[in-house]
C-alpha cells in the first residue's frame, strides 16, 4: 500500500490549502476535536489523492497557484458528492457564489474563528451521516432519494448536492407551507443563518434549475417575499 493510501485509509477530513501554517493549524485543531485528517498544499496533489479515496469532508482553499479551488471542485464534482467546505476571502461574494454554483456545501470567510470552523465541520458531519438506504420522500410528481441525493420528476433524474437534498427534504416535509430561510439554513446547512447571508438562496436557486418548471413555465418552489420558500404539492411538470 502506498504512503498516500495509508494516510487516507481512515481519513475523515482532507484539508487542501497552499498555506503551510494554516494547514498545520487546521490539522492540530481538527485532531484535537477527534478527527483523523490529511493535509495537502497543492490542489493537483489533493485531487489526485481524492480520486482514489474519499473522506467525509474536504476543506478547500480557493486561492492556490497550481490548481485553484474552483478547478479542484469542478473536477471533484464530476466524480463525487463528498461534502466540501470552501475557505474564501472575507466579503468576496463572487468567490462564494461561484463555489456554490460548482457544488460546494458551505463556506467560511478568512480569517475565521477556529471554534466556528469546528462547529461547521460538526454540522456537516451530522447532516451527511448515512441514512437508511430506503429513505425517500414523494410530493406530487417529485420524489427525493435522500441517501443518493437524487431528485426524480417523471422519467427525469437530477443529481443534487447534499445541501440541496437537505433543503429539498425540508420543503417536502411540509408542502404548501412556507419554510423560513432560518429553518432551511438550520436543516440544510446544520447551522444558524448569518445576517444578510444568501447561502440558502443560492442552494434553492440551483434546486429550481435542477427540478425544472411546470407547464406554465414556473418553478414549483415559490419564493414568498420576506417569509421564505414553499414547495407546491400539486403541480404539473408536463410530458416526460
Amino acid at each position: 500500500m502506498s504512503t498516500a493510501a495509508r494516510v487516507m485509509a481512515d481519513c475523515q477530513v482532507v484539508v487542501i490549502d497552499d498555506d503551510p501554517e494554516l494547514c498545520y493549524m487546521l490539522n492540530e485543531l481538527l485532531r484535537t476535536d477527534g478527527y483523523v485528517t490529511a493535509t495537502f498544499q497543492s490542489g493537483a496533489e489533493g485531487l489526485k489523492v481524492l480520486r482514489n479515496s474519499l473522506p467525509q469532508l474536504v476543506i478547500l482553499d480557493l486561492q492556490m497557484p497550481d490548481m485553484d479551488g474552483f478547478q479542484v471542485l469542478r473536477h471533484l464534482r464530476m466524480e463525487s458528492d463528498v461534502p466540501v467546505l470552501i475557505l474564501t476571502a472575507r466579503g468576496d461574494d463572487r468567490d462564494r457564489i461561484r463555489g456554490f454554483e460548482l457544488g460546494a456545501d458551505d463556506y467560511l470567510p478568512k480569517p475565521f474563528n477556529p471554534r466556528e470552523l469546528l462547529l461547521r465541520v460538526q454540522a456537516i458531519m451530522k447532516r451527511t451521516a448515512p441514512l437508511a438506504a430506503t429513505a425517500s420522500t414523494e410530493v406530487g410528481p417529485l420524489m427525493l432519494e435522500r441517501l443518493k441525493c437524487l431528485a426524480h420528476v417523471g422519467s427525469r433524474t437530477a443529481k443534487l448536492t447534499s445541501a440541496e437534498a437537505r433543503a429539498l427534504e425540508a420543503l417536502m416535509r411540509t408542502p404548501d407551507r412556507v419554510v423560513s430561510k432560518d429553518e432551511l439554513t438550520r436543516f440544510a446547512l446544520g447551522r444558524g443563518r448569518m445576517p444578510y447571508e444568501r447561502a440558502i438562496d443560492t442552494h434553492i436557486s440551483h434546486l429550481r434549475t435542477k427540478i425544472g418548471k411546470d407547464v406554465a413555465g414556473e418553478s414549483p418552489i415559490r419564493n414568498v417575499r420576506g417569509a421564505g420558500y414553499l414547495l407546491l404539492s400539486d403541480w404539473d411538470p408536463g410530458p416526460a
